[in-house]
C-alpha cells in the first residue's frame, strides 16, 4: 500500500512545486515602481547580472531608446540629448522629467528570459503647507492644509507633525486637537512628505486663541466711550432746558 501511494505523493509535491513557480513569476511581472521629480532625474535599473549583446528601451510601445553592439546607440524624441544608457547594466537614466515622462517603461533584449516593467511617476515638488486653526469647544484644532494648486499625486502626501505636545506623537492626520489650557506658547509644526520631497511649516498655539488682555482693554475702552456719549448727552439735555426755560422768561416778560 505504501509502494502504491509513493507516485501520487510525488505528483503532489511536484503540483506544489509547479503552482510555487507559477506564483513567483507572476509576482515577479510586477513592474518596478520608481518616483522621480519634475525637473529632476530617474535611472531604471534592471538590477539583471548578465552580459547585453542589445537592448531596447521602450515607453509603452514607443521606443525610447536602442542599442546593438557593433552598431552604435540609437535615441528617440522627445528623449533624445536628455536620456543616459549604461551598456554594461542596461540602465535607463533619464533627465529634465517632465509630468510627460510618467507612464510604463520596459526593458526587452533577448539576452533576458523575459522583459522587465517599470511604471514611472513624475511628482512635482511639495509646497509648503497652510495651517489654519480654530477654537471650539474650549479646544483649539489645527489643520496642515495642502494648497489647492497642488493636485498630482496627492494620495502620496504623508502628514506628520513635530511638538513638545503629546499630541504630536506618532501622528499621520492632518488635523490635530489640543486643549486650551495647554501651554499654547510652543510651536507646532507639520511636514508634508511624499517619495522625493519634502515641506514643513510651524505655527505657535497662542495665534490661535483671542488674547483676553486685549479683550479686556476693548471692554474699558468701550465703557469709557459709553460714559462719555452719556456725560454728554445729560449735558444737552441740560443746555435744551437751560435754553427753554430762558426762552419762557422772556416771554412773559418783565411784572
Amino acid at each position: 500500500m505504501a509502494g502504491g501511494s509513493d507516485p501520487g505523493w510525488a505528483l503532489r509535491v511536484f503540483s506544489v512545486f509547479l503552482l510555487l513557480g507559477l506564483v513567483l513569476d507572476f509576482i515577479g511581472c510586477d513592474p518596478v515602481k520608481p518616483f522621480g521629480i519634475m525637473n529632476g532625474n530617474v535611472t531604471l535599473n534592471p538590477s539583471y547580472d548578465t552580459v547585453f549583446k542589445e537592448i531596447t528601451w521602450k515607453k509603452q510601445k514607443d521606443k525610447v531608446v536602442e542599442w546593438y553592439r557593433g552598431s552604435g546607440l540609437r535615441e528617440f524624441p522627445p528623449y533624445q540629448g536628455r536620456i543616459f544608457l549604461n551598456v554594461t547594466s542596461g540602465e535607463l537614466t533619464i533627465f529634465n522629467l517632465t509630468s510627460s515622462d510618467e507612464d510604463l517603461y520596459e526593458l526587452e533584449s533577448q539576452d533576458l528570459k523575459d522583459s522587465i516593467t517599470f511604471l514611472l511617476s513624475v511628482l512635482e515638488p511639495l509646497p509648503s503647507p497652510i495651517l489654519n486653526c480654530t477654537l471650539t469647544d474650549e479646544k483649539v484644532i489645527v489643520w496642515c492644509l495642502i494648497p489647492e494648486h497642488y493636485n498630482r499625486h496627492v494620495d502620496l502626501i504623508k502628514y506628520s507633525w513635530d511638538c513638545p505636545l503629546e499630541q504630536c506623537k506618532n501622528s499621520s492626520n492632518p488635523e490635530l486637537e489640543f486643549k486650551k489650557d495647554n501651554d499654547l506658547s510652543k510651536e507646532i509644526q507639520c511636514t508634508l512628505s511624499n517619495q522625493v520631497s519634502k515641506m514643513k511649516s510651524s505655527i505657535v498655539l497662542r495665534t490661535c486663541v483671542p488674547d483676553d488682555r486685549s479683550r479686556h482693554r476693548w471692554l474699558v475702552i468701550i465703557a469709557i466711550v459709553t460714559s462719555i456719549v452719556i456725560l454728554l448727552l445729560m449735558l444737552f439735555r441740560k443746555s435744551i432746558l437751560r435754553n427753554r426755560r430762558k426762552a419762557h422768561e422772556i416771554k412773559q416778560g418783565p411784572h
